[in-house]
């Protein structure tokens, strides 16, 4: 349904103990070959002549760089925006800005952002990384939302019936990682399973069910909130309300349904 531009890889070492990425040295520029670099790469999107479609640069996309996270970074926007660079094919580059996060999530040692591309005003990205002492980067979603693709009735409870839906799974992780992204041109929600932990983060949301308990997570940017059902953790995030994520987390069928998490 989607196709996405190529992406080749840069001189890099993995630091397998802690799934990050290893420092290197960039003498030419090009496109990053996700598979060769422990980091996975979702390339979702599909070309549209669409003139509704605002383009922010008439520069063509040439490929992706990513560099180590810089040692001592905190924040997962300090983290993306100094780790990926989008290159062009006139030679230029760009990097994300941080006026474009959309959701900005952390609990424990995980983390999830998304984030506006530079390339378009309707592309964005979501990156999941994992924390030993630094950021370590997993995989990223891209997304372009173009005019012919179609969107799904994902039957869960939610203002929309249909969005558009992409699927991301990281097995090769010591503790595998499965999410889904549901998405529109206002919103962005991302859904993520993976084995249950002793969470320290999060606060109980008042005036829930004992059976049926929701945590919120403190975030700087979008609402998020996890629960643990069936020895996973479920954690749902969004540039949308935390009514709307609560109503949505409750519509969730049970995580070892087949169809997990649509109905």
């Amino acid at each position: 349904m989607q196709r996405w531009s190529d992406m080749r890889r840069i001189g890099m070492i993995l630091g397998l103990a802690v799934m990050g990425l290893g420092g290197y040295v960039a003498e030419r520029a090009e496109p990053i070959e996700p598979t060769e670099l422990g980091v996975t790469i979702n390339e979702s999107a599909e070309e549209t002549s669409s003139k509704d479609i605002p383009v922010m640069t008439d520069k063509e996309e040439f490929g992706s760089m990513i560099e180590d996270v810089p040692k001592g970074t905190v924040r997962l926007v300090d983290a993306v925006t100094s780790q990926y660079t989008l290159q062009y094919t006139d030679g230029t580059s760009e990097r994300p800005s941080k006026d474009g996060v959309i959701y900005e999530t952390v609990i424990d040692d995980l983390g999830l952002i998304a984030i506006k591309l530079p390339n378009r005003d309707d592309s964005f990205g979501v990156f999941n990384y994992s924390r030993d002492e630094e950021w370590g980067l997993h995989g990223i979603q891209n997304f372009t939302i173009p005019e012919a693709a179609e969107k799904v009735r994902h039957g869960l409870d939610l203002p929309e019936e249909e969005l558009f839906v992409d699927n991301f799974e990281m097995s090769q992780l010591e503790r595998p990682v499965e999410m889904w992204t549901l998405y529109d041109e206002t919103q962005c929600i991302t859904i993520l399973v993976t084995d249950a932990f002793s969470v320290a983060d999060g606060e109980l949301i008042e005036q829930r069910d004992v059976s049926n308990e929701r945590y919120r997570l403190n975030q700087p940017e979008g609402n998020g909130l996890y629960y643990v059902d069936q020895g996973k953790l479920i954690v749902v995030t969004g540039n949308v309300s935390e009514d709307v994520l609560l109503d949505l987390s409750d519509s969730l069928p049970e995580t070892w349904s087949a169809d997990f998490p649509m109905k």
